[in-house]
């Protein structure tokens, strides 16, 4: 598999290790509510990241980049080359903290990590691009797309879904599908 070579370079070439799974339970932060709702840890394939940006320069052009269940930052420093500004929001300490490393080693200046419940997280009060690697249920993909339909209308901005699972709940939270590729399952929100 072409892409998974991709990653593992991508990994190298950045001096970042994003690889691997981790169970929900090894994630745990003791908020059974936010626990209760997680999926486990996986990095999102370059791909995939490449696809959604593409696609969304096609229809905006945003120059903040939110990766709402940033993991361990691997989408936040693919995303440093292509946007001015980087936030990774993330609910369990133990991701933030791989990411804060691999952040430190891939030099990467434009990136900024967040230790935050989606289901309280306010995207920032401008155009931004929205990213979601499935990160959790649809119960929280609701809240977190409820709270933050209005401001990211008035802001024109988008938001990208990998592994597009509950992409009804977007549907039904007011979003409107851009792009959707059925065979990778990611898809752009408008």
């Amino acid at each position: 598999m072409v892409y998974a070579w991709e990653d593992r370079v991508f990994d190298w070439r950045h001096d970042i290790d994003t690889r691997g799974v981790i169970a929900v339970s090894d994630l745990a932060t003791g908020d059974g509510e936010a626990d209760g709702h997680a999926t486990a840890y996986q990095p999102v394939w370059n791909r995939n990241l490449r696809a959604l940006i593409r696609e969304t320069r096609k229809v905006a052009t945003p120059r903040v980049f939110v990766d709402i269940g940033a993991g361990k930052g691997k989408a936040c420093v693919y995303a440093s080359r292509s946007f001015e500004r980087v936030i990774g929001v993330e609910y369990s300490a133990l991701l933030v903290d791989a990411a804060k490393a691999n952040l430190q080693r891939a030099g990467t200046a434009n990136v900024e990590f967040v230790q935050a419940d989606a289901r309280q997280y306010d995207c920032p009060d401008q155009l931004c691009l929205v990213f979601l690697f499935n990160p959790f249920d649809a119960q929280t993909l609701a809240r977190f797309a409820g709270r933050n339909r209005e401001r990211m209308k008035i802001h024109a901005s988008l938001l990208a879904y990998a592994n597009d699972v509950h992409r009804e709940v977007l549907r039904a939270c007011g979003f409107t599908c851009v792009f959707r590729d059925a065979r990778r399952s990611i898809s752009l929100w408008r």
